[in-house]
């Protein structure tokens, strides 16, 4: 049976092979240490509506941290309302990826807090449902997540003006085209009225 045995000493001049002066760095664990919430003070939204969203993003770590990547999730039919973003109060564009928005090396100081706010606004095609949006912070050196996904929810509903109307009024023969009724112009009795879509 043989044995080997390492020792560490500082007999050989430094920068040499010692192992000791091997200087290895160890990411500390970083899942966890950021808390996000994701709000919204709308409940229900319609087409074409722009949507308010604010981000918080607060460290629980005892350091300073540089390597913050907020990554914003926002749901088909949506859209972002370009120059509407801002960390604190300072105009902040984030990178657009497909749907998600990319804040890289978001600063994050010992226990603070970074507060983003950005728009989205409804597409016209969007049908009515609920829609939700998600928030996560990762690092931005390993991807690796530093905080659990944050959700706020909104629900389409029909647009009480252009959605729920009912058409009323009369019809009347415009003799002198000017699209009144005048004096003398009378109603046109038992009219079916029907939209260029066939509704009748």
């Amino acid at each position: 049976t043989y044995h080997l045995f390492l020792t560490l000493d500082a007999s050989q001049a430094p920068n040499s092979s010692q192992l000791f002066n091997n200087h290895i760095p160890l990411d500390p664990r970083l899942d966890g240490a950021v808390a996000i919430t994701k709000t919204t003070p709308m409940l229900n939204v319609t087409r074409g509506q722009a949507v308010p969203y604010v981000i918080t993003v607060r460290s629980s770590f005892g350091f300073d941290l540089n390597d913050v990547t907020v990554i914003d999730s926002f749901p088909a039919g949506f859209k972002y309302v370009q120059g509407s973003a801002r960390i604190g109060d300072v105009p902040t564009e984030p990178e657009v990826i497909d749907r998600q928005l990319v804040w890289d090396n978001v600063f994050l100081p010992v226990d603070g807090t970074q507060e983003i706010k950005l728009l989205l606004t409804v597409g016209a095609g969007v049908r009515e449902g609920e829609f939700v949006n998600r928030a996560q912070a990762v690092n931005s050196l390993t991807g690796g997540a530093m905080s659990e996904e944050a959700t706020a929810t909104v629900r389409l509903v029909p647009d009480p003006t252009f959605d729920c109307t009912d058409v009323t009024g009369k019809v009347y023969d415009d003799l002198n085209l000017n699209g009144r009724q005048d004096q003398g112009e009378s109603g046109i009795p038992g009219v079916r009225v029907v939209t260029v879509r066939g509704l009748a």
